[in-house]
């Protein structure tokens, strides 16, 4: 008797473990990362403000560059790291790449300690450039969103056009910080 009592704890047991594995698992297939393995392997490989900068904007730049081509009746070649994310994917990865770097440079341009060792006025550089590229691409799918009736991906383009000027706001704010700082530093070395 007391053996299946043993016996029934244990196939409880291994059916809470397996039911709590199998719904690990299937979650983990559902999620993904905005970042494709390519992006994260070379930021995994770079800790610099600016290169870290250069590549979040690449990646974000990349999928605007697809979401137009797809609504232009371009498929993605076979073996391409987007081919399998939708429109609706690649806006929604756009602006967690957008949130991810203005986390990055501003947790950079805030430390002072980090300000000695990366080139954080590079960085904010590339952000104001490259945001203003993005702008021009994202008024593009706004008005291909409006023109085939897509209220999702209008959505999508009206947050991430948010998001983006804010980055350049960002960027173009701790650009003066930085060139009045380089006046204060340059009018002290003048006494």
């Amino acid at each position: 008797m007391h053996y299946i009592k043993i016996r029934n704890k244990i196939k409880k047991s291994t059916c809470i473990v397996a039911a709590f594995l199998f719904f690990t698992v299937v979650s983990g297939t559902w999620a993904r990362d905005f970042l494709t393995e390519k992006e994260i392997t070379k930021m995994q490989d770079t800790q610099d403000v600016d290169k870290r900068t250069s590549i979040f904007m690449n990646a974000a730049s990349l999928r605007l560059q697809t979401v137009l081509e797809r609504f232009n009746g371009k498929d993605s070649e076979p073996g391409d790291a987007l081919e399998f994310y939708s429109p609706q994917d690649m806006m929604d990865d756009y602006y967690k790449i957008m949130d991810r770097i203005m986390l990055v440079t501003g947790d950079a341009f805030e430390s002072p300690r980090l300000r000695e060792n990366i080139n954080i006025k590079k960085a904010l550089q590339t952000l104001k450039s490259e945001s203003s590229g993005n702008l021009k691409k994202l008024a593009k799918l706004m008005q291909l969103a409006e023109e085939k009736q897509n209220k999702e991906i209008w959505d999508s383009v009206n947050s991430a056009i948010e998001i983006t000027r804010g980055v350049l706001d960002g960027a173009d704010k701790g650009l003066s910080i930085l060139a009045e700082r380089e006046r204060e530093e340059e009018s002290l070395r003048r006494r």
